[in-house]
């Protein structure tokens, strides 16, 4: 197994922080279904959360509005996090905020925990069994679970043209990594095809959504044209535009 370069990753998005909050839609849509799925199973508040993985925010606005937190515990990797999310925590006055930074692999979470959230951030995570039990062991008595990944087809036509990429788990494999010590309440998993100009634009949104943290080196000369003519060759569509694949995945689930 490929680990990822957690310090890389760090470094990718405390660079790109500002565009990633501008330019990663597809993980805007899925912080909302996520709290949207939260609701449509009855969950109005929540007293004790942890957010592994905070970013910019996109799920801890959702979760603060559509779902009401009263005391929320934010994760992040980049250190940028918790400063681009000061004003935010400051604007309400109706929560406490506690920052617990760092690699969620390797960090003591807080327990007693009702629920534990994140979204668009364990893809990055090298033992996810040994994650899940540790969120486990974090949550009381029947805490939720609910969290958002990327599945097999996630930037399948990188993956294609340059076999560079994340191994992704199939939402079959994530629920039976999970059957040990959780009930799933809800999973489901879609495609978003998102179009660019050509393959250049698809890397440079990759760029500016701090998603190239993989290799310090993602192209040479060589390799970047033969890359641009591999991908236009086997994704173009009509007007010579190309595709990128997200494969967005979200789980609920329940402590047994």
């Amino acid at each position: 197994m490929n680990c990822t370069d957690k310090q890389l990753v760090k470094k990718c998005f405390n660079k790109n922080f500002e565009t990633y909050h501008e330019k990663a839609v597809v993980q805007q849509e899925i912080a909302l279904k996520l709290t949207e799925m939260l609701s449509d199973l009855g969950v109005k508040s929540i007293n004790n959360v942890l957010e592994v993985g905070c970013g910019t925010g996109f799920l801890t606005q959702h979760m603060l509005i559509d779902i009401g937190v009263s005391h929320y515990y934010l994760n992040d990797l980049a250190e940028v996090a918790y400063s681009e999310n000061v004003a935010l925590l400051n604007a309400s006055k109706e929560q406490e905020f506690v920052y617990v930074p760092g690699d969620a692999e390797k960090i003591s979470f807080p327990k007693n925990m009702d629920a534990v959230v994140s979204t668009s951030a364990i893809q990055w995570f090298n033992e996810l069994p040994r994650f899940f039990e540790k969120v486990n062991t974090a949550l009381n008595k029947e805490g939720l679970f609910a969290f958002s990944t990327f599945g097999t087809d996630n930037f399948k036509e990188i993956k294609e043209v340059s076999n560079i990429g994340l191994s992704y788990k199939s939402l079959c494999e994530l629920e039976q990594l999970l059957s040990p010590s959780f009930e799933i309440l809800e999973a489901t998993e879609w495609l978003v095809e998102k179009e660019f100009l050509n393959p250049i634009e698809v890397l440079r949104h990759m760029k500016l959504t701090g998603v190239t943290g993989l290799k310090k080196s993602f192209f040479g000369k060589e390799k970047l044209q033969a890359f641009i003519k591999t991908y236009q060759e086997r994704f173009s569509n009509v007007d010579l535009s190309v595709n990128l694949t997200y494969n967005p995945i979200i789980i609920i689930a329940k402590k047994k």
